[in-house]
């Protein structure tokens, strides 16, 4: 799209701060003093800090330029240094003093209450990093996680005359020259910044969020206290629990909240997830009005809405609003990889016509997709009960370090498990999966990625706010037929397809095999005709002889159920271990689907695609 291009080169002129160069003296000026009657030497070190300003608070996080400017500043850093350390320290102790005494667990919920209200305390960068722990059971006990989970980013809102200004000094224009009217009350206020319902001069409705002041420069020495003391604070720790490298969990949450804090990125991520997403005909993006933003002033649509919660909309919209929700974060984080990593209630609206609205771009994160594979992997094994299989997939993903003993892991989980998947995929309720595993990895050296513990975090908040609308709902109803049907029909995943069908001696295992279909056949995007096509170069692959002997003669356990339509008692292609041209399939009555499946026989055409290839005969 032309604005498309447009909007992106004005962007990117715009993301990146704007370097300070030591200036020239005004001309007439004497060499000792300037215009302002400064020396030269405390201009030139006035203009040397603000480089190094620009530099620590720039739209990055740069820990060694934060150490730097931040050096300078000693007075500033020790004062905040007293207010975070004292307070932590004690907490500490009073924990380390709990071990001695051997009440650490019965104490943990008291304590756990406590540390939570210390985090809430210590301003934005505390919230946001106790709401960043919350979903972190490799580093925090169960009791700790459920505590933080009720940290609230809700603030008193600053005056509007300091709003209004930094509006204007950032646009470098008079309210009154870009907006019609500013609602005179905030509509909601948070620990980084308010937001305002306004009318531009074209009478268009507008939200503008402005960010609090002073907000870049008081994170930015928050986090740079976190990680001087990440040292420390991981030696007290070790003595709690086992070693952890601080330093870098501090330096990956300076990352994230850096670009949260800078509007532009939060604007360029609105616009792609409106790019991924927006052709869903029930998803909605507000635009944004890059004209009128800024780093720390976002101005973009104004969309009227309501919770999905709220009476005002009928069941019929919410069981439908549910599902979409769902089924986009789903191909969010495991197929395009660009996902919403904070989908509240506040952020989800529904309108008047039926559509959902996503709102506040600041939190996203990125799945890699060899990361994707690996989440839709461990579903798989963790649905199958297979955690010896897990533990593997866990180590391959550098959750486990190398050379662990996992067969203790793998124990633990096999414990904790088997009440919450149960016997079917029904039974799977996220949340106290969510729950059992975390006590199993903060018992083991478990290391969680940021894009692991942001999908968790996200899959519980989405199952929870479902809940509020269907208190039978279970996210995983909805996410196993899409997992099942990626397995079955994207080539990337067939080691995972081989790992559930066959057994060690290259047997098909039936039984799973029409589970998965019938699975994915409750998908609504299930492309049979694509499963068939992988199935067929699956099997005739020179790897697969052996299967292909193994369907000749199967044994009595693993024989296709009756629901299955089959080949021919033995047709001599299955014998070939020549590999087929891919312009030439072979005439054969290949079926992969249960004949008895009623949700595919609703589809006359892909129910009968197997048995009508070329060759091939129906039931």
């Amino acid at each position: 799209m032309r604005v498309g291009k447009r909007v992106l080169h004005v962007s990117s002129a715009l993301s990146e701060p704007p370097r300070v160069r030591p200036r020239a003296l005004p001309k007439g000026a004497d060499l000792n003093t300037g215009a302002r009657g400064k020396s030269r030497d405390a201009l030139l070190e006035e203009q040397a800090q603000q480089a190094a300003k620009s530099a620590a608070l720039g739209s990055r996080y740069d820990p060694i330029e934060a150490e730097k400017y931040f050096n300078l500043r000693t007075l500033d850093v020790w004062r905040r240094d007293m207010q975070i350390s004292v307070p932590f320290t004690t907490f500490l102790g009073q924990v380390l003093l709990d071990f001695q005494r051997g009440v650490e667990k019965a104490n943990r919920p008291r304590r756990a209450k406590e540390f939570m209200e210390l985090i809430a305390n210590l301003g934005p960068a505390f919230i946001k990093a106790g709401q960043a722990l919350s979903s972190r059971p490799d580093l925090l006990p169960p009791e700790y996680l459920q505590e933080l989970q009720k940290l609230q980013d809700r603030l008193p809102p600053f005056p509007n005359e300091v709003a209004f200004k930094i509006i204007e000094d950032q646009l470098g224009m008079k309210l009154q020259d870009i907006f019609e009217r500013v609602e005179p009350e905030p509509v909601a206020a948070a620990s980084i910044g308010q937001v305002y319902k306004a009318y531009l001069k074209t009478g268009e409705a507008v939200a503008i969020k402005v960010q609090r002041p002073e907000c870049e420069e008081v994170i930015a020495l928050d986090i740079y206290i976190l990680r001087e003391l990440s040292g420390t604070l991981s030696q007290m720790i070790k003595l709690l629990r086992r070693d952890l490298d601080l330093r870098s969990v501090v330096e990956e949450f300076g990352k994230l909240i850096y670009e949260e804090i800078d509007y532009l990125q939060e604007a360029r991520n609105a616009e792609r997830f409106a790019e991924l997403y927006g052709n869903n005909p029930d998803i909605y993006v507000p635009k944004i009005f890059w004209r009128f933003s800024s780093r720390k002033v976002l101005v973009m649509e104004w969309v009227e809405g309501v919770r999905l919660t709220s009476p005002l909309v009928s069941e019929k919209d919410k069981t439908r609003l549910v599902r979409a929700m769902v089924q986009c974060s789903l191909q969010q984080m495991l197929e395009k990889g660009f996902f919403h990593a904070d989908p509240h209630g506040g952020n989800l609206l529904a309108t008047s016509d039926g559509k959902l609205v996503y709102l506040d771009f600041g939190m996203m994160s990125e799945v890699e997709p060899y990361q994707r594979y690996g989440i839709l992997e461990a579903v798989i094994h963790m649905v199958n009960r297979d955690f010896n299989s897990l533990c593997k997939l866990y180590v391959r993903l550098g959750f486990i370090p190398p050379g662990t003993d996992v067969q203790p892991i793998e124990d633990a989980l096999t414990k904790a498990l088997p009440d919450v998947l149960g016997s079917s995929v029904d039974t799977f309720n996220i949340k106290n999966v969510i729950g059992e595993l975390g006590d199993v990895m903060y018992k083991f050296p478990f290391n969680l990625p940021p894009y692991y513990t942001a999908i968790v975090r996200c899959l519980g908040v989405l199952e929870g706010l479902a809940i509020q609308v269907d208190g039978k709902f279970r996210i995983i109803n909805d996410a196993y037929p899409y997992i099942a049907s990626r397995v079955l029909t994207d080539s990337q995943l067939q080691d995972a397809l081989e790992y559930m069908v066959l057994t060690r001696e290259r047997k098909v295992r039936w039984q799973r095999l029409e589970n998965l279909l019938q699975s994915a056949s409750d998908f609504d995007e299930w492309d049979l005709s694509q499963a068939s096509r992988l199935f067929i170069d699956f099997l005739f692959s020179e790897e697969n002889e052996q299967v292909r002997e193994n369907m000749v003669r199967p044994s009595p356990s693993l024989s296709p159920p009756s629901s299955f339509s089959f080949l021919p008692p033995s047709p001599p292609f299955l014998h070939s271990s020549r590999p087929r041209s891919s312009s030439s399939p072979p005439s054969i009555p290949i079926l992969l689907c249960p004949s008895s499946t009623s949700s595919l026989h609703a589809n006359p055409a892909p129910s009968q695609l197997l048995t009508s290839l070329p060759g091939g005969r129906p039931d």
